[in-house]
């Protein structure tokens, strides 16, 4: 345990109050038996899971869309001579038309923006979020999980709906407006923690999380999967209206159906008011121990991983694009077809670890802080492995393909993993914890402004092979690996 100071608890205030169930049950047994399940088929905190699942998922298709939209975005024809190309470019790239259309998709986009604009366009939501998220626990703490997660899902929908108008005016307009988004969309995930913290039983507390989360690659999958067909279809404008306009549909609903707490929810039936009475006691406290959260050493490798961790999801989702279709020489659509199957494995599988971790908990396979380091180490040998490899594997581009996809799963398992500290070190302050969690995210915003500055400035050409390792190898051997090793043996080191 970290060291206590007199009349300070991570887990709580010694003087809470305890909650007697017989008093919060809603009045009587009969109201009880009419409310029974939500809609009569779903246990109401599976509602929640669900409706926060949908909700990672509005994110990140509002953030995410981008990422394909601007490869249809920008002209990449304006400045394009084959005969500048080197010896050593991907063949499939080399002889790819880059002056008419690709598979159909337009390759003469409007803008004609620089590998440094598309860097700071993609860049800039992430200097948002960083402050945030890293304030968004103790914001949702002061003001409701639920209001925040609604304001900041809501809010970014309608940011998204402007996106197409910043774009025409400048790049850097768009890249403010994608700032002012990562500042509105940090808080949410801090605040769902916050929420899931109340609602989720021990015993389905990591399936719960992991499930809710998931939205995250649901939301990638459907980003990457839909906005190059968009983009064809109705103009690269719609991908940021489309995802403007489900996230502002989704927020009715989670303020209808979601409460911070079950206690005395209208839709929530006795028996499993009754389960979840063990969480009455988790409520958001007026003050945080700030000196007993600090000092507590245990924490930082979480941000320490979440730093890496971070990393790699970042440029794998903002990078992957351009890498697969400027050097490898993929199609768009080609692009979309592995970016989407590389979602849609990771969002089965972080669910599947999830899942896997509760029943080797719940058996008594392993303890819960011997699973979460199991779940984090395989996952961060996928990721180091698969990125090597990346390297090593050339120009073929299905091998290449395949690679990408295992990175993403390995991702994936850090949801059963370090991101779950917070509600098993201090379930009182989730929100909080998880906002300092993300000053790890600082690497979120660094990323795609590095690998923008070392494709340009190292090779000075965009579709020179050696461009795109450099960004990849510097980070494996001396952050990624490091970082990794280092998180998962302090952790290691210490019990819960």
């Amino acid at each position: 345990m970290c060291e206590e100071e007199p009349g300070e608890s991570v887990k709580g205030d010694t003087d809470t109050t305890v909650v007697n169930t017989d008093t919060t049950m809603v009045n009587t047994d009969t109201m009880h038996a009419r409310r029974g399940r939500c809609g009569g088929v779903l246990p109401l905190r599976y509602v929640v899971v669900l409706l926060g699942l949908l909700g990672c998922s509005m994110d990140y298709i509002v953030r995410g869309g981008l990422n394909i939209a601007i490869v249809a975005m920008v002209n990449t024809t304006h400045d394009f001579n084959t005969s500048n190309l080197p010896d050593g470019a991907c063949p499939a790239a080399r002889n790819a038309s880059h002056s008419g259309t690709d598979d159909g998709y337009p390759a003469d986009g409007e803008f004609n923006w620089t590998l440094e604009d598309q860097g700071l366009i993609l860049g800039t939501f992430f200097w948002g979020y960083f402050f945030t998220k890293t304030a968004g626990g103790r914001i949702s703490e002061k003001f409701g999980g639920r209001e925040t997660m609604a304001v900041s899902i809501g809010a970014s929908g309608v940011l998204s709906l402007l996106c197409p108008y910043a774009a025409h005016l400048h790049p850097r307009v768009l890249a403010g407006l994608r700032f002012i988004m990562g500042i509105v969309q940090g808080p949410a995930f801090p605040a769902l923690y916050g929420v899931l913290a109340s609602w989720a039983p021990p015993a389905e507390l990591t399936t719960m999380v992991t499930i809710a989360f998931s939205g995250m690659s649901l939301g990638s999958l459907v980003a990457t999967g839909t906005s190059g067909w968009v983009a064809h279809q109705l103009g690269w404008q719609w991908v940021f209206w489309g995802g403007g306009i489900l996230a502002l549909v989704w927020t009715p609903l989670w303020l209808y159906f979601v409460r911070n707490s079950p206690i005395n929810h209208p839709l929530i039936s006795a028996e499993e008011e009754e389960l979840l009475a063990v969480n009455f006691s988790i409520k958001p406290r007026r003050t945080v121990p700030w000196g007993r959260l600090l000092r507590c050493w245990r924490f930082y490798p979480s941000i320490l991983a979440e730093f890496a961790s971070s990393w790699v999801g970042n440029l794998t989702i903002t990078q992957a694009p351009s890498f697969l279709n400027m050097q490898i020489g993929m199609s768009l659509s080609e692009v979309s077809w592995v970016l989407s199957g590389g979602q849609t494995c990771s969002w089965v599988s972080s669910f599947t670890f999830g899942r896997v971790s509760d029943l080797l908990i719940h058996h008594n396979f392993s303890s819960k802080l011997n699973t979460r380091r199991l779940m984090h180490l395989v996952g961060m040998i996928m990721v180091v492995a698969s990125l090597c490899c990346i390297v090593l594997a050339g120009c073929h581009k299905w091998v290449v393909s395949t690679l990408l996809v295992l990175v993403m799963i390995g991702v994936s398992s850090t949801l059963s993993s370090f991101t779950l500290s917070p509600m098993d070190l201090a379930p009182n302050y989730a929100g909080t914890m998880s906002g300092l969690l993300g000053i790890g995210n600082i690497s979120g915003f660094v990323a795609p402004i590095v690998t923008a500055e070392m494709v340009t400035k190292d090779c000075k050409r965009a579709l020179d092979p050696r461009s795109w390792s450099h960004p990849l190898l510097p980070w494996i051997k001396h952050v990624n690996i490091p970082t990794g090793f280092i998180a998962t043996a302090i952790n290691i080191t210490r019990n819960h």
